[in-house]
């Protein structure tokens, strides 16, 4: 994922006042106050988000992206800077997955769970109230919803996962309909979702297949953001107990991210061992001619010693491409040799000979005898 989009550090560092976690920014009701300044964004960007579900033609999506903009910025103002607020750094969690996309809600994931182990006795709002741990679990479990879904998951089930053939963006929520859609065994209902603009699934899985670098890249996002979401729940369990606000239905919708992406990419490739990496670094340490290569230079290509590591050359090449001639196919074609390389052979001749008779006449010719598919 990189190294983030906060500096968690910072934002989880002591305050001045109140014994670490400031003051409550509540009581100041006037509106240029930091709490209802972010209040009013927030509230003003999710309103403009229920217009445009609604379809009011008015609605505005420039104006609802700068105000969440802006409920980041604050959000990072009120908890590294004014007061260690539980309400607040929820509501720069839905800013930081509308913003940043699924590493901000790594980040979000892990301010929160910082707020849980660090600040939870002198928080707020503070425990000493009528409702203090309600008014504290209330906005956590907002995030995931529980009867219904939370804030977090429109924007997680529409995060671009790859690209479609028309340049458009292929997400979860884009591909969970397609998939319920050709589970449908009526063929006149199946055809008429298809008719009111769902995609067919077998079309939507090979505009995967063909952007498989993105697919993998959110995958990894996915795995990161969930790592970080179930330790931020294990944080929340262990304060709340058993009032512990739901966070499962965000946890399902990264998980069915990353079974998407496994199934089209296949299973992650474990990074290679270090006696692997160090045997290659020594075995590079001389350049041609028996010149000791330059101190910092790059390591030459990695030893292939299995036919993974050819596959994971093939992997780097494809993303050398993407980098530097994102207009070229080739990186999507190095892609789909290496998803067709971890293929088994009846899948590979399945997809590439959908003809059964066909398929029969090589196997048969090829001198391999198969069952009846």
């Amino acid at each position: 994922m990189g190294e983030g989009v906060l500096d968690i550090e910072a934002l989880l560092a002591p305050l001045a006042d109140g014994n670490g976690a400031g003051e409550d920014l509540r009581p100041d009701y006037s509106p240029t106050s930091l709490y209802q300044r972010i209040r009013t964004q927030r509230n003003d960007a999710r309103a403009g988000e229920r217009a445009i579900d609604s379809g009011d033609p008015e609605a505005n999506p420039a104006a609802i992206a700068t105000a969440w903009r802006e409920v980041k910025k604050l959000g990072i103002e009120v908890i590294g800077h004014k007061s260690k607020d539980f309400e607040i750094a929820c509501w720069m969690a839905e800013a930081l997955v509308r913003v940043d996309g699924l590493p901000g809600l790594t980040d979000a994931a892990e301010v929160i769970a910082g707020l849980c182990n660090q600040y939870w006795d002198q928080g707020f709002p503070g425990l000493d109230s009528e409702d203090g741990i309600e008014d504290r679990g209330a906005p956590i479990g907002g995030l995931s919803g529980e009867g219904a879904d939370g804030t977090l998951m429109a924007s997680i089930r529409r995060y671009p996962l790859f690209q479609r053939a028309d340049g458009s963006d292929g997400d979860l929520f884009t591909w969970q309909r397609a998939e319920e859609t050709a589970a449908i065994a009526d063929a006149e209902r199946r055809q008429a979702r298809i008719d009111s603009g769902v995609p067919a699934f077998d079309m939507l899985q090979n505009e995967a297949r063909a952007s498989v670098g993105l697919l993998r890249a959110a995958g990894q996002e996915a795995r990161s953001a969930l790592a970080a979401w179930t330790a931020m729940d294990a944080a929340v369990t262990a304060r709340f107990g058993g009032s512990a606000p739901s966070t499962r239905r965000v946890a399902e919708a990264l998980q069915a991210i990353i079974d998407l992406e496994t199934r089209i990419g296949g299973a992650p490739v474990e990074d290679a061992p270090a006696e692997e990496e160090q045997a290659a670094v020594a075995g590079g340490g001389e350049a041609g001619g028996g010149m000791p290569a330059a101190g910092g230079a790059a390591a030459g290509p990695k030893p292939m010693r299995t036919r993974e590591d050819a596959i994971r050359q093939l992997e780097e090449i494809a993303s050398f491409f993407r980098k530097t001639e994102p207009q070229s196919p080739l990186a999507f074609t190095l892609d789909d040799a290496v998803r067709r390389a971890r293929m088994s052979l009846p899948d590979l001749l399945a997809e590439v000979l959908p003809d059964h008779s066909a398929r029969r006449m090589l196997l048969t010719a090829l001198g391999i005898h198969v069952a009846d598919e």
